[in-house]
């Protein structure tokens, strides 16, 4: 016979004896094991005897607090889910918690129902973690890739790395074209290093970024008074770039008299500075990209037609990522290493889950976009490992995931028993950690710390929600039941979207 699962583990940690009491009869009747010390010095060793899945961390005891607990509970078991209570709340606390790596905080006194949620949340992403590290990463990207920066192994790419080769070792002039966010600056940069030109100047010029009156003496240099502020001599990047290669992004915003200059640099390679009437000769080779129809600028009369044809000697298309999304794994895979690299981050995996999730979205913003929700989505993780509640919300609506709370599974002949225990807390104090105080109180402290100076207008969203729901959405009853006017009550209604 195989063996029984076992049971979650949950550890209390609290010098209260009444809470501790009340959390073991809690959780016992759900079915999960139980443990609990009296303080943190004794927690920590339960802990690390125990092993347990979550941890519920009391932050004010004699001895150690709970954020120094938590500190040592993070060596101990890296994995385990840590909460925080505390009946005495406040913003530094909650940064350190959650700097700290607590899957949550929760300010006592706390409802019943709520410390349920957030356990039985804790749980599930203690669950996805497990999966998770047992999931075997398959591929991966070298060092060499990171230090490059340009990731794909799928068709396209590999498409644009043969051409990168094949064009690299000439003094072809290059058109880099794609929608925004694809790398193009990374294939110029590739092109440049394994160029005969490598060992020479390199330089990448935003034309976007440039006003279009300081663009021609950014390029081209000036003479000292050629105009109001020109205190002194400058030499421009063309000339600054002699011998070298020059990268021009975003070509397509470049205004037309300053396309004419860059012809002339093009078809006879000498410039002028600003305010000069001496040709100075300059050796450079051109990359350019921009993620403009340049085609259809050309007819539009705003892009010089044979500017055009002198850039685009050889074209590099890139591929939207929506296109290639075979490589949003090594693009993640990547990302995270360049992450731990530059910046210490302790991330280092994604869950199957949030992948899948990844995988469905369209990318809009390309591999720029998914580096982005990466770095966000590794400062919210609390282990090392991305999981789903750890990805942004927009994320998550765009690709249709569940964005609620994640629950345990309960099985159907858990069913009963789930009802009977409903049944025997439904009478008990609601709010536990604070036998002395009233419902009230605790309703209050709970809205202070969630909602800040908005508790009123959350509490009033709440108590609608709910006498709505108890009367199965008829606006009379639950009008009468709050006390105010149906009218009162339907514009409440669109106010608070509860309809």
């Amino acid at each position: 016979m195989s063996a029984a699962p076992s049971k979650p583990k949950i550890l209390v940690i609290d010098d209260d004896d009444d809470l501790r009491y009340s959390l073991k009869r809690v959780f016992s009747g759900r079915q999960y094991e139980v443990v609990e010390a009296n303080s943190a010095e004794k927690g920590l060793e339960v802990a690390e005897k125990e092993k347990p899945d979550v941890i519920l961390l009391d932050n004010r005891m004699e001895g150690m607090s709970g954020i120094e607990a938590l500190q040592h509970l993070r060596g101990i078991n890296p994995n385990a889910m840590i909460i925080l209570m505390t009946a005495y709340g406040t913003t530094q606390t909650t940064i350190e918690a959650m700097k700290f790596g607590a899957f949550d905080y929760i300010m006592k006194p706390f409802d019943l129902k709520k410390i349920l949620s957030i356990t039985e949340a804790a749980l599930a992403t203690s669950s996805d973690l497990d999966r998770a590290n047992k999931d075997e990463s398959s591929g991966g990207i070298s060092q060499e890739d990171v230090d490059g920066g340009i990731i794909g192994s799928s068709a396209a790419m590999q498409d644009v790395f043969k051409m990168i080769g094949q064009v690299a070792a000439s003094e072809v002039t290059v058109m880099i074209t794609g929608e925004s966010g694809t790398g193009k600056e990374l294939i110029a940069r590739s092109i440049f290093q394994n160029s005969l030109r490598s060992q020479k100047p390199y330089i990448a010029v935003n034309c976007a970024a440039i006003p279009e009156n300081l663009i021609e003496s950014e390029l081209f240099g000036h003479e000292k008074g050629s105009f109001t502020g020109a205190t002194s001599q400058r030499i421009g990047k063309f000339e600054l770039c002699d011998g070298g290669t020059i990268f021009l992004d975003e070509i397509g915003d470049m205004a037309l008299t300053t396309q004419t200059k860059i012809l002339r640099a093009l078809q006879e390679g000498e410039i002028q500075r600003v305010g000069s009437s001496e040709t100075i000769k300059v050796d450079v080779r051109m990359l350019a990209a921009t993620n403009k129809p340049l085609e259809e600028m050309v007819e539009e009369k705003t892009f010089r037609e044979d500017l055009y044809y002198r850039l685009n000697v050889v074209r590099i298309q890139l591929p939207p990522l929506r296109e290639r999304m075979e490589d949003v794994p090594l693009l993640i895979d990547f990302a995270l290493k360049r992450l731990k690299q530059d910046r210490k981050a302790h991330v280092s995996a994604v869950s199957p889950e949030a992948l899948a999730s990844l995988m469905k979205y369209t990318w809009p913003g390309n591999v720029r976009e998914l580096e982005n929700i990466i770095y966000r989505s590794a400062v919210m993780a609390q282990s090392d490992t991305i999981l789903m509640k750890d990805l942004p919300r927009e994320i998550l609506s765009a690709v249709g995931a569940d964005m609620s709370s994640p629950k345990m599974p309960t099985p159907k002949k858990e069913a009963a028993k789930e009802a009977e225990l409903e049944s025997k807390t439904a009478g008990e104090e609601v709010l536990l950690g604070a036998p002395e105080e009233n419902a009230f109180d605790g309703a209050y402290r709970l809205l202070r710390s969630e909602q800040g100076n908005n508790i009123l207008e959350h509490a009033e969203r709440e108590l609608i929600r709910r006498a709505l729901e108890e009367v199965g959405g008829k606006q009379v009853k639950a009008a009468e039941i709050l006390g105010m006017t149906r009218s009162t009550l339907r514009k409440r209604i669109d106010q608070y979207d509860l309809g």
